[in-house]
């Protein structure tokens, strides 16, 4: 008896760590690292002087200050998207190709949640234009940098520059990627 008990609990708690729960919203602002950071980050490597380093300070505080209205509003958006579901009321599902308990598509969607569903997406554009925008002020802010190195850093910081740069393409991507899915 014991032992179907303990065999009970062991499937039981299996399931439990198996099922796969929807993926909360990603971070609101990703991980946007504006690129005067990553100098900083490796003014070794790049034998940065002080002059250079208390300049790219600067320039980054300044980047910071730009930055700064964009980013309260898209913790805003977020925090807006965050208070509303993006599942339709009824519990059944916006397409997709996911299937309800007995092989259907599941119930139609309401016009109120359609509504909801379009705001949502609204305001997740605005945040992916928020974004590109600061991603913007940080190329910018990149290129008065750059005239700041000298050619042997220049290529080096490249570098570095275009690292912290596809990440964050990848992540726009995975953004473009839910709002094909609907995951507003």
């Amino acid at each position: 008896m014991t032992r179907k008990w303990l065999l009970l609990c062991l499937s039981l708690s299996l399931v439990a760590c198996a099922r796969s729960a929807r993926p909360k919203e990603p971070e609101a602002m990703m991980d946007f690292k504006s690129s005067l950071v990553v100098l900083l980050e490796h003014r070794e490597e790049l034998a940065l002087s002080p002059e250079q380093v208390e300049r790219f300070e600067q320039m980054d505080f300044s980047l910071q200050e730009r930055n700064r209205l964009p980013r309260q509003r898209i913790e805003a958006l977020h925090a807006q998207n965050a208070k509303t579901s993006s599942k339709p009321s009824n519990g059944g599902y916006m397409g997709g190709g996911t299937h309800d308990i007995y092989g259907g598509k599941g119930t139609a969607t309401t016009p109120e949640d359609m509504q909801r569903m379009e705001v949502r997406r609204a305001r997740f554009e605005q945040m992916e234009a928020l974004l590109r925008e600061m991603q913007l002020n940080d190329s910018q802010a990149y290129v008065e940098a750059e005239k700041l190195l000298s050619e042997e850093q220049e290529p080096r910081a490249r570098e570095f520059f275009s690292q912290e740069r596809e990440k964050l393409l990848k992540q726009l991507e995975a953004m473009n990627v839910r709002k094909r899915r609907g995951e507003y």
